[in-house]
């Protein structure tokens, strides 16, 4: 056995290479995207995210009872805000926290930076303890290698305690009963909001795989039949159609099922940045612009995209906007894209995005500058 690895964003343990490739122009506009957030944290990614196994980033199952976001404007944000401020220098309930909570999200995701910046450094989501956690033990294979996701979902109360877990995927050993054993065995730090504790989900997850040794890499026939396999053992994972939609852009962008296969990802998981983008950009295909600008909001102001602003999440946004009539917006938007866009990528796309400014600029003219909300 291999063992099992805590699955971190895929992107953000990629290093190591001296010499490193960039995707080729002509990619579709998911494998563009995905590619420049591989960049923007190690610019010797690229190998990596070919050879990736899992993308799915491990995102909590919403309820179905969850009521959708608010959908602020900038000044609607900026009173939201001040409104949830007070309330959390109160003495407010749990209903209020959450509320407050679900607040903040919509005030930055409307762009009022002050609302990210407060849940930035006042959200803490629950934390197990520093316990190390016991693989499970597996029979080794008489010959090849087996991959499996393991993801439960776990409720923890305001006091720290585990109230039951959901398996969101397993493997065929299932493996989660052992995971959601020790989970249980200690209490957990619970999320707080500004210092008030509240209940919450946590998502624990792990990669397990067995025979074969630590540099086997899946074939790729292999590997995109397991992405397939996976969403059809475990349909409601949104983990699984992330990685599936992620690697059909990748490697099979002509499949049949890719469109379907990132709808279904982002019904399941409508916050997951790249799946939001690729959503809206689709969106924005189809004509459908105000449909677009609201799936991408979220991921242009994202704390990752603050951090590593993608040129193509902007670009994205920007045609949202064009398509509306915003132009002051839909030039901003362009115009940072364009600056971000790092001088050794592709000449192809540099040109294809200065060319797109140039029309917005033809339409719209000389624009006043203003954020890309």
């Amino acid at each position: 056995m291999r063992g099992c690895l805590l699955i971190l964003s895929v992107l953000g343990l990629l290093s190591g290479c001296s010499h490193y490739g960039l995707p080729p122009p002509n990619a579709n506009h998911g494998h563009l995207t995905m590619a420049m957030d591989a960049y923007l944290r190690h610019k010797a990614s690229y190998p990596y995210l070919l050879d990736a196994e899992n993308f799915g980033v491990p995102v909590l199952r919403m309820a179905q009872t969850d009521a959708p976001s608010l959908e602020l404007d900038a000044a609607q944000a900026a009173l939201v805000h001040e409104e949830v401020v007070r309330t959390l220098k109160g003495k407010p309930t749990e209903g209020e926290v959450l509320r407050a909570l679900g607040d903040l999200r919509a005030a930055c995701d409307a762009g009022h930076e002050p609302a990210c910046t407060y849940l930035e450094e006042e959200f803490q989501e629950p934390k197990r303890s520093e316990h190390p956690l016991r693989y499970p033990d597996v029979k080794k294979l008489p010959g090849g290698v087996e991959f499996a996701v393991v993801i439960v979902q776990c409720h923890i109360s305001a006091d720290g305690r585990m109230r039951g877990c959901d398996v969101i995927e397993d493997g065929a050993g299932e493996f989660s009963r052992s995971f959601i054993e020790q989970l249980g065995a200690h209490p957990f730090q619970p999320a707080t909001l500004a210092g008030h504790r509240f209940a919450s989900e946590y998502l624990f997850a792990v990669t397990c795989s067995r025979g074969g040794n630590y540099k086997y890499k899946l074939p790729l026939e292999q590997k995109m039949g397991w992405a397939r396999l996976r969403v059809s053992r475990f349909p409601e994972s949104p983990a699984a159609w992330i990685n599936l939609a992620m690697q059909l852009a990748l490697h099979e962008p002509q499949a049949p099922e890719y469109p379907e296969v990132i709808e279904r990802a982002y019904a399941l998981a409508p916050r997951a940045r790249w799946v939001a983008t690729e959503h809206s950009w689709r969106q924005v295909q189809a004509g459908q612009y105000a449909a677009a600008l609201s799936a991408i909001r979220p991921a242009l102001h994202d704390s990752e995209q603050r951090e590593h602003p993608n040129p193509y999440v902007l670009e994205t946004a920007a045609a949202a906007h064009f398509g509306l009539y915003r132009c002051a917006e839909a030039l901003a938007a362009q115009r940072q894209a364009v600056d971000e866009l790092p001088s050794e990528w592709p000449s192809p796309e540099r040109e294809r995005f200065k060319h797109r400014l140039q029309e917005y600029e033809a339409t719209c003219g000389a624009a006043p500058a203003v954020s890309a909300r």
